[in-house]
C-alpha cells in the first residue's frame, strides 16, 4: 500500500521494524527507538539522548517490484550525537556492513555465514582507491529526485539511481568500482544514519553541498534535520573532482 507521501509500505516493513525494536530494546532498554514506520517517534530523532535509529526496509519500491536493491539500516547513537554502532544489510545481494566506534575510533567488522550461524569479526579497511581512477569512467549514485535540487549537466561520468539510499551507501562502503560517489537529496535521518557513519569509518568523506563544507561524525545526527542539506559522499579525491561539476540549484 501507499503512505501519505506516496511511498510504498508493506507488511514486511512493519514486521521487520517490530522485530528489530523488540530485540534492540532488550539490549538497550534505556535508549529511545526511532523507526521510519512509527511517525510518533520521529520527534525524538535529533534530541541529545541515546537512541536507536532504524529503517526496516529502505527501497520498499524496488522490493515490492521484485528487485534486489533494498536494505535494512540500524544506527545506535549516544547523547552527544556520536555513533556507537552501525549495521546495514542488503538481503537481496547478501551484503553486510558493520562498524563499531570505540572512543570515536571506527572498527570495521566482517560478517560471515555458515549455515544458520553468523560470525562477526574485526576487518581491516578496504584497499585504497585506484590511483588511475578517471571521472569520465565513474558512476555516481543518486536519488530519483536529485534533478530537482542539483545541476549535473556538466558531469562527464555516468549516473545510477537504484531506489535505495541504503543500497547506494553499502555499495560505496564496499569500495567496488561502481559507485565512485553517492549524492543524497531529500532524505530522512533513518535513510542515512548508519550509512554516513559507515562511510566515515571507511575513510570516506561526507560533504555538505549546500554549505560547501565537510561533515564530521557528530554533525550527521545533530544537524541532518527535517530539511536536510544535499550531501556528497566518497573518497576525497573523487569529491574534489566532482565538486567542479555538481551544483545546488539556486546556490
Amino acid at each position: 500500500m501507499l503512505k501519505k507521501d506516496g511511498t510504498f509500505v508493506t507488511a514486511l516493513d512493519l514486521r521487520t521494524q517490530k522485530l528489530i525494536e523488540a530485540k534492540m530494546r532488550r539490549i538497550f532498554p534505556e535508549y529511545a527507538f526511532i523507526g521510519e514506520e512509527d511517525p510518533r517517534s520521529w520527534a525524538r530523532a535529533f534530541k541529545p539522548q541515546c537512541r536507536i535509529i532504524v529503517d526496516p526496509i529502505d527501497g520498499t519500491g524496488p522490493f515490492a517490484r521484485g528487485l534486489n536493491y533494498f536494505g535494512i539500516s540500524l544506527a545506535v547513537i549516544d547523547e552527544s550525537h556520536l555513533p556507537l554502532l552501525t549495521i546495514m544489510h542488503l538481503p537481496g545481494l547478501a551484503k553486510w556492513c558493520v562498524a563499531s566506534f570505540e572512543n570515536q575510533v571506527a572498527i570495521r567488522h566482517r560478517i560471515t555465514r555458515r549455515g544458520n550461524s553468523v560470525r562477526i569479526s574485526k576487518h581491516e579497511m578496504s584497499p585504497p582507491m585506484r590511483m588511475d581512477w578517471r571521472i569520465e569512467d565513474s558512476f555516481t549514485y543518486l536519488g530519483s529526485d536529485a534533478h530537482q535540487q542539483l545541476d549535473l549537466a556538466g558531469y562527464p561520468g555516468k549516473i545510477r539511481a537504484l531506489g535505495s539510499t541504503v543500497a547506494h551507501l553499502v555499495l560505496l562502503a564496499d569500495r567496488t568500482l561502481d559507485p565512485a560517489a553517492v549524492i543524497l537529496t531529500r532524505y530522512r535521518i533513518w535513510d542515512v544514519a548508519a550509512g554516513l557513519a559507515l562511510a566515515l569509518a571507511n575513510g570516506l568523506e561526507v560533504r555538505n553541498l549546500t554549505a560547501g563544507t565537510d561533515m564530521q561524525l557528530g554533525e550527521i545526527f545533530a544537524r541532518v534535520t527535517q530539511v536536510p542539506p544535499a550531501l556528497m559522499v566518497g573518497h576525497p579525491k573523487v569529491l574534489r573532482a566532482l565538486a567542479r561539476y555538481v551544483r545546488v540549484r539556486g546556490g
